[in-house]
């Protein structure tokens, strides 16, 4: 693990940097590089102390209010399910 301290170096090497250069894109660049240095010091914190997640099963939709139900199949020989042309 990377001591909290060398992290906060590179933070204000980076912000600096920032405040230094009249390039916005150089901006953006270092302060991109703080943001990735603040999650890596918060994220080794915060995954030891977070619980483990587990996904929860999701119930069986119920049957829709005012739709009845379909009727059963008829099953005859010949016939091939709910075809409209089942004689």
């Amino acid at each position: 693990m990377i001591p909290v301290e060398r992290i906060l170096e590179e933070m204000e090497r980076h912000l600096r940097a920032a405040r230094s250069t009249g390039d916005p894109a150089a901006q953006r660049e270092s302060l991109a590089a703080i943001r990735a240095l603040s999650d890596a010091a918060l994220g080794s914190r915060t995954q030891s102390r977070m619980p483990e997640v587990k996904p929860v099963p999701l119930a069986a939709p119920a049957e829709t209010p005012g739709i009845p139900p379909a009727p059963p199949k008829r099953e005859e020989d010949g016939a091939n399910g709910d075809s409209i042309f089942d004689f």
